[in-house]
């Protein structure tokens, strides 16, 4: 009977698939982009690129545009709902009113759960994480969003 269970549980996850769509593009609101052009690309059956590019403020460096870029594992947990995890990168550009920019890189790390509908080509998801600012100083901020995509299937 263990054997059973363990056999009926590989098998499951072998063939759990977390895609529902190839492709899709929308808009991400949250920290640190508020409003920002968001993708997501599958490379695998359970792997993909997310990236964000947007407007970006940062308290004492003024506002600016980021781009974050993240490496993400997918999991099915049941049709059309999943939830993934990942991490990656962000580069941002700062400027204020006192003539003063700044480039600001750092690492991010997310989770975030995510449902595509069955009927309509929209994905939405939301996720959270923290970020590990770099530049200009080192710095531990918490981010994450709501993003709402148009799947290409």
């Amino acid at each position: 009977m263990k054997n059973l269970c363990a056999l009926l549980f590989t098998f499951t996850v072998l063939c759990a698939t977390g895609q529902e769509y190839k492709t899709a593009f929308g808009i991400k609101g949250g920290y640190p982009g508020f409003g920002s052009l968001n993708a997501k690309h599958f490379l695998s059956e359970n792997t993909a690129l997310e990236a964000s590019f947007g407007p970006f403020s940062r308290e004492n460096y003024g506002s600016g545009v980021f781009l974050i870029a993240d490496y993400e594992i997918q999991n099915s947990l049941e049709s059309h709902f999943s939830w993934y995890y990942g991490g990656g990168g962000l580069m941002g550009f700062t400027s204020n009113g006192l003539g003063t920019s700044n480039i600001h890189f750092g690492i991010n790390t997310t989770v975030g759960l995510e449902y595509t509908f069955e009927d309509l080509p929209i994905n939405c998801s939301i996720n959270t994480g923290p970020i590990i600012f770099i530049t200009p100083v080192v710095k531990l901020n918490w981010g994450g969003g709501l993003a709402i995509r148009y799947a290409i299937r």
